[in-house]
């Protein structure tokens, strides 16, 4: 298909509110993504994604030049809105309001994301990288990355046109958000934690107001 019927595709479906599945190796005929598209411009679509048994696994911004296939009312769409129902599950909106079809999509994705102080994946490549967007504009953005262990590490510039997939809310920024909040209980329990957020120095009682 070509790119222009594929958009157009995409946006029939995001229109309907219709489950999908999104083709886009060309190598793994069997790898796809499930979910509901919910937004779609000349360059990128934002979709609901669901894991096989029907429970929501967050946002994904996906380039549509990547887009090879897309299917919907198939049986395994079928079976996704069986395991929808059965475990209580909705389609979630990343947006409250749609945005134009004339926006830049990636870019308010990544505005919106920066305003809520999200936790997103960027995959570039074989590369994951994770953190909080800090600065956002039509050709680069700034994260502040995330290390192994959930911790604040340096800060990234990377490229728009160099993101293949950004991801929001799924299982693997749940995990970062998990680890950051260990990360701050252990630094609650070291010892002198009391007296660094008193205000008063190592070793020394605060003073008495």
């Amino acid at each position: 298909m070509n790119n222009g019927y594929m958009v157009y595709l995409l946006r029939i479906l995001a229109a309907q509110g219709a489950l999908a599945s999104v083709y886009t190796d060309p190598e793994d005929p069997e790898g796809f993504s499930a979910g509901f598209v919910e937004a779609v411009d000349g360059q990128h679509t934002l979709m609901c994604d669901l894991t096989p048994w029907g429970q929501i696994d967050g946002w994904r911004v996906r380039r549509n030049q990547d887009v090879i296939q897309v299917l919907s009312g198939e049986e395994y769409e079928q079976r996704l809105a069986m395991l929808m129902a059965y475990h209580g599950q909705h389609h979630r909106f990343f947006f409250t309001d749609a945005p134009a079809e004339d926006t830049d999509l990636l870019l308010s994705v990544l505005l919106e994301c920066r305003a809520r102080r999200e936790i997103v994946s960027i995959i570039i490549g074989d590369d994951m990288i994770t953190g909080r967007v800090t600065e956002a504009n039509g050709l680069r953005l700034k994260l502040r990355v995330l290390d192994f262990f959930g911790r604040e590490a340096e800060e990234e510039t990377i490229t728009l046109r160099e993101i293949e997939i950004l991801e929001i809310d799924t299982q693997e920024e749940r995990m970062y958000a998990v680890l950051e909040e260990l990360e701050r209980q252990r630094m609650t329990l070291l010892p002198g934690g009391a007296e660094k957020e008193s205000g008063a120095p190592s070793g020394e009682e605060p003073e008495e107001p």
